[in-house]
């Protein structure tokens, strides 16, 4: 009875001041948005602001084309445009999920009061779930921060950094050069375009396994501890650090260690076997070149499909886990060991000619 009079005399009071809070919750809002960011989200066209290393993805990012060839606008220039022009959706997320919290816990006050008031109709549980949620809403940086750890273990995540082919050089005109010009522009700028679109799905789906919090366990697998809300923080990690976990499931095959190299296709003994070299040349320098060059283009585009298969299978994973009925296990585990051997296509041609005791073309 106490409590009952007590929660009334607070509605009252808080409805003396409403005009007052009208106008201190938008300036609450804005000073903990400002104030609890890092210093380093503003800096543009930087595509990070939760405590993961994504910057240099931005500003790396430019077409295979040769600086000086003229004012070309080539399909690797409109991706990193593109890239460059969607630098503002983290932060966007980022005021997103703030307001989020801050609606959620003035409900948490509002269910709190409903609570005092009428026991029976209102569980404790009520209000408490949205001041969890809301926290988390609030402290999303650490929520994301905690996604990448729970997969790398504190290690860093990113972006495909230091990706390289570099296979022969066509001297004229025709399909291989088509092909091979083709690929050198769009190679690196989409696998920019990859990891940008990663860490925005991460952050995306760090927010929605957040939402999951107001759930209930009637949900199944997509209530507050179901196994598909479990799949989402670990598929956000996953996307966080793709580079890292692409590269783990291609040393699994290939007796290789990624886990110390600064990216997929980073320097140093553990990369990725993409230089090709001929063990038996024709003769000819040029046609040997232009042979190099098709095989390196056959193996950058193998390297982007692989990729793709790869975050594919991830996101096929986390359906299987709430309980989709149009997506199966074998479907994402083809995606991710068929994406990884893409990626590997230099190491799985080694091991298929060693295999039939041949010796064609070797990837180093």
């Amino acid at each position: 009875m106490i409590l009952s009079k007590a929660g009334s005399n607070l509605v009252k009071s808080f409805q003396a001041k409403s005009v007052a809070v009208k106008l201190f919750a938008p300036i609450t809002f804005l000073s903990v948005f400002l104030f609890s960011m890092p210093a380093h989200a503003f800096t543009m066209p930087c595509l990070t602001i939760f405590g993961i290393p994504f910057c240099p993805e931005l500003n790396a990012c430019t077409s295979g084309f040769v600086a000086g060839a003229g004012p070309l606008h080539s399909i690797g220039d409109v991706i990193c445009n593109a890239l460059r022009g969607s630098s503002m959706i983290p932060i966007l997320l980022g005021a997103l999920s703030y307001l989020f919290g801050l609606f959620l816990v003035v409900m948490g006050i509002i269910k709190t009061r409903e609570h005092v008031e009428d026991p029976r109709s209102v569980p404790i549980w009520e209000p408490i779930k949205r001041f969890a949620a809301g926290g988390m809403f609030l402290a999303l940086p650490i929520m994301t921060e905690g996604a990448l750890s729970l997969v790398t273990g504190g290690g860093a995540g990113g972006g495909f950094d230091n990706a390289k082919i570099a296979t022969g050089s066509p001297s004229g005109g025709g399909l291989d050069a088509m092909m091979f010009f083709l690929v050198m522009d769009i190679f690196k700028p989409l696998l920019r375009l990859l990891s940008g679109f990663s860490y925005i799905a991460g952050i995306i789906l760090v927010m929605i396994g957040i939402g999951r919090m107001l759930k209930s366990s009637q949900d199944g697998p997509r209530g507050p501890g179901g196994i598909g809300t479990m799949f989402t923080f670990f598929v956000a990690g996953c996307l966080f650090a793709i580079d890292s976990i692409i590269g783990a499931v291609g040393g699994t095959f290939f007796n290789a260690n990624f886990f110390g190299v600064a990216g997929l296709f980073g320097g140093g003994p553990n990369y990725i076997a993409t230089m090709s070299f001929l063990s038996m040349s024709t003769g000819d320098a040029n046609i040997d070149s232009h042979i190099l060059a098709v095989i390196g283009s056959v193996v950058g585009f193998m390297i982007l499909v692989g990729v793709i298969a790869f975050i594919r299978g991830i996101f096929i994973l986390r359906d299987v886990a709430e309980g989709n009925q149009q997506a199966s296990l074998m479907a994402a585990i083809t995606h991710i060991v068929g994406g990884a051997f893409a990626v590997n296509i230099g190491s799985v041609m080694n091991a298929m000619q060693s295999t039939f005791g041949l010796s064609v073309v070797s990837f180093v």
